[in-house]
């Protein structure tokens, strides 16, 4: 009797710390091309927020524009993070075992997490 195929809900499995690193470093890579640099471009190259004084024009940095680039330099920082993460495992021997692997991953985050209150502190 042949198997028959499975389904599984990735709704409902929990992956393991190492599984959501990688997939969310592929995420936010996807979002800084197709999202955060296009906005950038608008933003800071059609110079939309500059009075043209070389001063910035306050009144056009609202609440959605903060909150625009609060999660660009969010994905920025875990992509960067995530990529230093990836490079010391393609480069070195370390990082290949799951507990180093768990690790690093950990560190990633925490490090994301640090940068991006400190972050927040200047946007806002």
């Amino acid at each position: 009797m042949a198997r028959r195929p499975t389904f599984i809900n990735l709704l409902i499995i929990k992956l393991p710390l190492t599984a959501m690193s990688s997939i969310s470093h592929r995420l936010s890579g996807i979002i800084n091309f197709f999202i955060l640099l296009p906005v950038f471009t608008f933003i800071f190259l059609t110079d939309y927020l500059s009075k043209g004084s070389g001063s910035w024009d306050i009144d056009k940095f609202n609440f959605e524009i903060k909150i625009l680039i609060s999660l660009a330099l969010l994905s920025v920082t875990y992509h960067i993070f995530s990529g230093i993460r990836h490079m010391i495992a393609d480069f070195t021997s370390y990082g290949h075992e799951l507990d180093s692997a768990r690790l690093t991953a950990m560190i990633s985050f925490l490090l994301t997490f640090i940068f991006f209150v400190l972050i927040l502190f200047e946007v806002w």
